[in-house]
């Protein structure tokens, strides 16, 4: 035990006298440090941040919530809900979506706002890099999107952080849009062929009664009761002619009565193709915001970078262990030299 104490009071006197040996340049190193960093602290145009903080909406359907009071999903059916994990996920891949940064771009022509010139190598994934510095997008805990800009104009920061939400909501919209435009488009298709073969059937039941055909059961019923009426009182004509309408009834009657049970789930069909077609038509039109915005971007009073005091110390000290090591080094081969 006494050895080992013996043993660490040497080697932590070892290096305080390293330190004294080499405190001039250490300190000197030190100072130069912390007076550049000092200097490039103030030489360095300070950014703004401007934060947006949004929620994203439920995924219940527009058109049910609204025309159809049984309709429950599993998160519930109210489309003033909050959205969950699912639904935040989406909306952070949007933003962070190429198209959102071509479109803040032209919006506000960032390339050359970042001093980056188009016809210049690598020029798009340049910009890239700048727009994933001075933009950051976080999912909260709480299911939330915080969007933060960054930018040496307060003004312009909250400008560009307020309306990259906007662009992100439209693109969101757009996308669920397409959906229902194929969805709109294939339910209207399917509700003309309804239309289609109901107008068919219709015209052939006109067809039938133009021949005298009517419904089946009850037109032969009462044929019947007459024909043997005529028979009764002895009236061969009439007896004919209603034995000539029997006949017909008998021929084309089974099929009046399968094209009326036809038009009937025919139409039965057509209506709930119908209320389909309301409900894609009103998914198609709906213009509701894709995200709840609980706080707007507003230009920031105090700058959010650099941070001098922090920037100045982690300079100086780490130029003064960078020193400290370099010189170790160069001693430890001076020993073997």
């Amino acid at each position: 035990m006494g050895k080992n104490k013996h043993k660490f009071d040497f080697e932590m006197g070892s290096v305080i006298k390293y330190f004294i040996k080499r405190f001039r340049i250490l300190f000197t190193v030190s100072v130069l440090a912390f007076i550049i960093s000092a200097v490039v602290s103030f030489i360095i145009k300070p950014k703004y941040k401007s934060t947006v903080i949004v929620f994203p909406t439920s995924p219940a359907s527009v058109s049910k919530s609204i025309m159809d009071i049984d309709y429950v999903t599993s998160r519930g059916a109210d489309i003033l809900n909050f959205g969950l994990e699912d639904e935040c996920d989406q909306l952070l891949q949007v933003f962070l979506s190429r198209e959102i940064k071509d479109s803040m771009n032209v919006r506000f022509n960032l390339m050359q706002h970042y001093d980056i010139k188009p016809e210049s190598k690598y020029a798009q994934t340049k910009y890239y890099d700048a727009f994933e510095d001075n933009f950051r997008f976080r999912r909260t805990e709480y299911n939330s999107l915080i969007i933060q800009v960054y930018d040496t104009d307060p003004v312009l920061a909250a400008r560009m952080a307020n309306e990259v939400v906007a662009i992100a909501d439209s693109l969101y919209s757009r996308i669920l849009r397409q959906r229902a435009q194929k969805a709109f488009e294939l339910i209207q298709l399917e509700y003309n062929d309804l239309d289609s073969v109901i107008h068919k059937k219709e015209k052939q039941l006109i067809e039938l009664s133009k021949m005298g055909i009517f419904r089946y059961k009850d037109q032969l019923k009462e044929l019947t009761r007459a024909y043997y009426k005529a028979i009764s009182s002895g009236k061969t004509q009439v007896a004919t002619e209603i034995k000539r309408k029997m006949e017909l009834a008998q021929t084309y009657g089974p099929k009046f009565t399968n094209l009326e049970y036809e038009l009937r789930l025919l139409k039965e069909q057509q209506s709930s193709c119908y209320y389909k077609l309301t409900e894609a038509r009103a998914e198609l039109e709906q213009k509701l915001p894709n995200k709840f915005i609980v706080e707007h971007a507003v230009p920031a009073d105090k700058k959010a970078w650099p941070r001098r005091t922090v920037l100045v110390l982690t300079s100086t000290i780490a130029t003064f262990l960078l020193t400290l090591i370099l010189l170790v080094f160069v001693d430890s081969i001076k020993k073997y030299v």
